[in-house]
């Protein structure tokens, strides 16, 4: 049986959120999962909101994945949002129309990651079907240190990554953004952008490796 991607995402302490600013938010949230959706490394069961400021997504692999909840993270700034993954089995039929009437492992898998990140206070976590190896703890001990090291950075410095891994160069960056040069390689330098951008290519292969069991 194929081995699957699951995304359950929440947005962190959403009842504290003022009402007329929630309306905002839920309208600015349904836009970007609607351009993710779009693009050319969507997910194969799209971008569902499902529990109030819950959403997930269902992929075939993760070579894409964290620039998309980096774009995230970055246009609902300084809205903080949780990603919990799961990877398995899925029971159902895949529901490519909508993320929602599936069920199985990878969906467990997620569910229980989503409890854990609540618990920790982490941005990120992996779990994966019937696996508990060396793999797997040193992707969440990386999640984990990212997870952290984020947490000071601005909406600016999320722009810049997530457009860099999107193929886009300085000058279009900063004309973006608009920021000067300057505050680009700062923010670049200061971040350890690239490192990052590795590192999370890194979990990416480790990822497809969990898909191909």
């Amino acid at each position: 049986m194929q081995r699957l991607i699951v995304l359950i995402a929440d947005i962190e302490s959403s009842k504290q959120i003022k009402e007329e600013q929630r309306e905002a938010l839920q309208t600015k949230l349904q836009q970007e999962l609607d351009h993710l959706n779009k693009t050319e490394y969507g997910p194969v069961s799209p971008y569902t909101i499902t529990l109030g400021d819950e959403f997930q997504a269902v992929f075939e692999e993760a070579d894409r994945l964290f620039v998309h909840l980096f774009r995230l993270l970055a246009k609902l700034h300084p809205v903080r949002v949780r990603f919990s993954l799961g990877v398995g089995s899925i029971a159902t039929p895949l529901n490519t129309e909508q993320s929602i009437g599936m069920d199985g492992p990878a969906f467990h898998e997620a569910r229980k990651g989503m409890d854990q990140l609540k618990e920790s206070g982490f941005l990120f976590h992996l779990n994966v079907e019937e696996e508990d190896n060396a793999s797997l703890k040193l992707i969440n001990n990386s999640l984990e240190l990212l997870s952290h090291e984020i947490q000071t950075w601005n909406q600016n410095r999320l722009s810049i990554f997530y457009l860099t891994k999107e193929g886009y160069d300085y000058k279009k960056i900063v004309e973006q953004l608009d920021i000067s040069p300057p505050a680009f390689y700062k923010n670049k330098e200061a971040g350890a952008l690239d490192v990052v951008s590795k590192l999370l290519d890194n979990i990416s292969e480790l990822i497809n490796q969990q898909l191909a069991g």
